[in-house]
């Protein structure tokens, strides 16, 4: 099993979008799925589960009463604490039987309109959780690497000074990838998209293309400008490290081929990086993830 380093960008924002919402019910993609599936059915029960809460509550006071009636009789010293105790449990009790159908009308008011909030903020959140969805089965196929491979999610650098790009006569100044994969054959930069084919055809969506072509050229110039990768030497000269640029279409996949940048459909993506030849050797391999899992630092 490929070595995973990192966590998903889009999963990190969105669990920080439902921080700030102050929803903390989901740990997982699956989770938000189950919720969504099951909203109408949570929200048929919320009346009868507000009503055992509420019962609950009536036998905790219950229980509470009879516990201080006996510790009363007990300890003379402290009959009063425990009659003023009594007291108030007794008038908590009579102020909830007397009224309970208000009291859990309310409640399963409440809870009625935070539910519907929850759905209606995970809703809004649909690009991200799209965005989640897809990078998170790219984890789970390139996981089915052997551990001679290593991945790191969310790679991100920024470049002091920054870089100079001459195809676009501009300067790189930071870059995110959202998968970085190690192997023998070199480094593949893999970025990706869950795209309908209507999004693939939208002209106002900016081309990732371009966009993994820049990322690409900026890291080539960084990692081949290293000096200290414990790189075996070649009687030639210094070896350079490759990078090689993939897209991942977990939903649509353009008929259309592209210079410089492969695009794949998720089925096919460890097939395709393991098709290369070795350049590397494993020792290789671990000493160029270590340098480049150690810039994130």
């Amino acid at each position: 099993m490929a070595v995973v380093v990192g966590k998903i960008q889009t999963l990190k924002k969105l669990r920080e979008s439902l921080d700030e919402k102050g929803i903390h019910r989901f740990n997982s993609i699956n989770d938000i799925n189950t919720f969504l599936k099951n909203y109408e059915h949570e929200k048929d029960s919320i009346p009868i589960n507000e009503k055992n809460k509420l019962d609950k509550e009536l036998q905790v006071l219950e229980e509470s009463i009879k516990q201080a009636r006996e510790r009363s009789v007990k300890n003379a010293l402290l009959k009063i604490y425990y009659g003023i105790k009594i007291s108030w449990f007794s008038y908590k009790k009579k102020s909830l039987k007397n009224d309970y159908e208000n009291i859990l009308s309310k409640r399963s008011k409440k809870s009625t309109q935070e539910l519907a909030n929850i759905k209606e903020t995970v809703e809004s959140l649909y690009t991200l959780i799209s965005g989640a969805i897809g990078e998170n089965s790219v984890v789970n196929e390139l996981q089915k690497l052997p551990d001679s491979f290593y991945v790191i999610n969310d790679f991100s650098l920024a470049f002091n000074p920054p870089i100079y790009n001459r195809k676009e006569d501009d300067r790189i100044a930071s870059i995110q990838i959202d998968h970085l994969l190690i192997s023998q054959s070199g480094i593949f930069v893999i970025e990706t998209k869950n795209w309908s084919s209507e999004s693939i055809q939208n002209l106002d969506l900016r081309s990732p293309i371009e966009q993994i072509k820049r990322t690409s050229y900026a890291l080539f110039v960084k990692i081949n400008s290293e000096s200290n990768l414990s790189l075996a030497k070649h009687h030639w000269g210094s070896k350079k490290v490759p990078i090689r640029n993939i897209i991942v279409m977990t939903n649509s996949v353009p008929k259309e081929e592209f210079k410089y940048v492969k695009v794949l459909p998720l089925d096919n993506l460890n097939g395709y990086v393991k098709y290369f030849e070795s350049v590397f050797s494993d020792s290789e391999v671990e000493s160029i993830f270590h340098h480049l899992n150690s810039e994130l630092d």
